[in-house]
């Protein structure tokens, strides 16, 4: 997903994480099972386990930009319409003009013919607009909208003060431990309070962390072995709590809990992994020369990766034929290496192939509409 900022002062450390998260995303969404004939496959279970940092990593770095304008409360008034705006003509347009392109290929290759365009799949557009329930990965987008919506709450304690500090901390801190409560209760197999609805939800809280991050990495800048070294120690120790939780569920309860919810971002050691592996990628960048010709093609790549977000179910539909292929050759993925070989051609075949039609929806859809709302925020003057 891009982050709704100037385009002239790109990190492409940040756009590296964001080409990251894209082949994470198609590797999930093209995931092979953790079950043979009821056996779990323990390769499958590792890749699967890296693959739930995905969408948690575009969090991040949402969080990471979004309150870039805040420095102090009597910047949020101003920056809230710009917020909006922004997200709007550079996310909310395009999204719609995907769905409608998304309904009218669907309503061309239905394998069972519809008699007319209007039987076509318009309630897709409608789940969108009206209810925020696509019933796909659209979801992100209906809670990138609903950050907007609360940005002037998120942004009153999303600020680099003292006060403003310790008050964040402490609510993500409770936020944190209400979701290691709830993994607790999960892991026990205990139904008492689920303390983490009462609180900020996930998605909410990889928002603050994101922030978090902006300000930590700050005392890392020249210190980029330190950072590369601290994000793989935290992310291995989360890997392998994760890992180590979904394979004790699954030998002691048995197969119902095959799909825990260790597994997904809705738990507490995703935090760990997800902050490890945006460290670890934000430091490898960091190596890589600004403004020099790969830096470049990270950051043209990285600012097609919101249209790869849209575009990639639809290629990964049409390239079904090629998954299963490579599948095969790989021995089924039956292990850790064979996983590897079969995940990461085909995630990169698939970004290729949505790169392309990325680029086309950049310049026909998303570059034309964002220069109609173009217009700088004017800068807020202080006494």
């Amino acid at each position: 997903m891009p982050e709704i900022k100037s385009t002239t002062c790109k990190n492409h450390s940040i756009e590296l994480i964001r080409i990251v998260a894209c082949l994470l995303v198609i590797m999930a969404h093209s995931q092979i099972g953790i079950l043979n004939n009821n056996e779990l496959i323990s390769g499958r279970l590792a890749i699967s386990t890296i693959l739930a940092d995905d969408v948690p990593l575009f969090l991040l770095v949402t969080g990471f930009f979004f309150f870039g304008r805040i420095k102090s409360d009597a910047d949020i008034i101003p920056t809230f319409p710009h917020r909006a705006k922004s997200f709007f003509s550079r996310v909310y347009i395009p999204t719609i003009v995907y769905i409608l392109i998304n309904i009218i290929y669907r309503y061309y290759n239905s394998p069972t013919p519809l008699n007319s365009i209007l039987n076509a799949d318009w309630d897709y557009l409608g789940r969108f607009i009206f209810r925020l329930l696509p019933g796909d990965h659209l979801w992100y987008i209906c809670t990138y909208m609903s950050f907007i919506f609360f940005f002037p709450m998120l942004a009153f304690v999303c600020q680099d003060s003292l006060q403003k500090n310790k008050l964040r901390r402490t609510l993500l801190g409770i936020a944190i431990g209400a979701a290691v409560i709830g993994d607790v209760q999960y892991f026990f197999k205990l139904s008492m309070i689920d303390f983490e609805k009462f609180l900020w939800g996930y998605c909410t809280i990889f928002l603050i962390l994101g922030y978090e991050l902006s300000l930590f990495i700050r005392k890392f800048e020249n210190k980029r072995s330190k950072l590369f070294a601290i994000g793989i120690v935290i992310y291995l120790l989360g890997f392998f709590i994760k890992f180590s939780l979904q394979y004790y569920m699954f030998t002691e309860y048995g197969e119902n809990y095959a799909n825990n919810r260790f597994r997904w971002l809705q738990c507490s050691p995703c935090f760990i992994t997800t902050v490890g592996m945006f460290i670890a990628v934000y430091a490898l960048g960091t190596l890589i020369k600004a403004k020099g010709i790969v830096a470049r093609i990270i950051n043209y790549v990285g600012s097609c990766t919101f249209a790869i977000y849209l575009f990639h179910f639809m290629v990964i539909l049409e390239t079904g034929n090629l998954r299963s292929t490579i599948f095969w050759k790989t021995g089924a993925a039956m292990t850790f290496f064979n996983a590897i070989a079969y995940y990461i051609p085909y995630a990169l075949a698939v970004f290729g192939l949505t790169l392309v039609v990325a680029i086309v929806f950049k310049y026909v859809v998303e570059k034309p509409v964002a220069k109609l709302f173009k217009k700088e925020m004017p800068v807020q003057r202080r006494a």
